[in-house]
């Protein structure tokens, strides 16, 4: 008989990761064929430089991708889709900087032959969280992210989201037992852009190039 430590290890049909990109924090979160698996961001916070952030978030995106491309038969990488305008203006900085910041992300997903998609905020909000509406909290997260948070936290990742907080700052974060914390939206957001893929239309996707 074969013995288990040389069985095949589990292959899935089909691997989404999600990335909520940002210079600040970008979420990173992975799915399998309709089941949330891991919840994770890096913090590029501390990184002085824009092409730091964007070599640190090419080595973390490069790591996830050669260890998932390795378990699924399709591995795809879904974007959150950029916003050209915010409240009615367009800033030609902000989107020059994240389409660098994107461009990393599909040059990596190029050497391992993975695809890679963007989607819109409003669609992955309606199809994984049901609502884009915000809602008040008392745990500093931000109105419009805090159903995200609180939908991945009822998907048993509360733990993977929640961090102690160290230093002065207070903004975005809450007490307990004298400490500090934060929930970390940009994970909780990671995710559920990752179960897009598999609840929502992809209709609406656009390939990234």
């Amino acid at each position: 008989m074969e013995s288990i430590s040389k069985a095949p290890r589990r292959r899935y049909r089909e691997v989404c990761v999600g990335i909520d990109q940002s210079y600040k924090r970008t979420g990173i979160s992975v799915s399998a064929d309709g089941e949330l698996l891991r919840v994770t961001s890096v913090d590029l916070s501390k990184l002085k430089s824009k092409t730091e952030k964007r070599r640190k978030l090419q080595d973390t995106v490069k790591a996830c991708l050669f260890q998932v491309s390795q378990r699924a038969d399709e591995t795809v990488v879904l974007l959150e889709r950029v916003r050209t305008f915010s409240d009615g203006f367009l800033s030609t900085p902000y989107v020059k900087s994240m389409g660098a910041l994107n461009s990393v992300v599909v040059d990596v997903a190029f050497d391992y032959d993975i695809d890679v998609y963007d989607v819109d905020t409003r669609a992955w909000k309606a199809a994984v969280i049901g609502t884009s509406k915000p809602k008040h909290n008392m745990y500093g997260v931000n109105e419009k992210k805090f159903p995200t948070v609180q939908w991945c936290c009822r998907k048993g990742f509360r733990k993977q989201l929640l961090h102690e907080v160290k230093g002065r700052r207070t903004k975005g974060t809450f007490e307990r037992n004298g400490k500090k914390y934060e929930f970390d939206d940009d994970a909780a957001d990671s995710a559920a852009i990752s179960m897009f893929w598999f609840l929502g239309d992809r209709g609406k996707l656009k390939k990234e190039s």
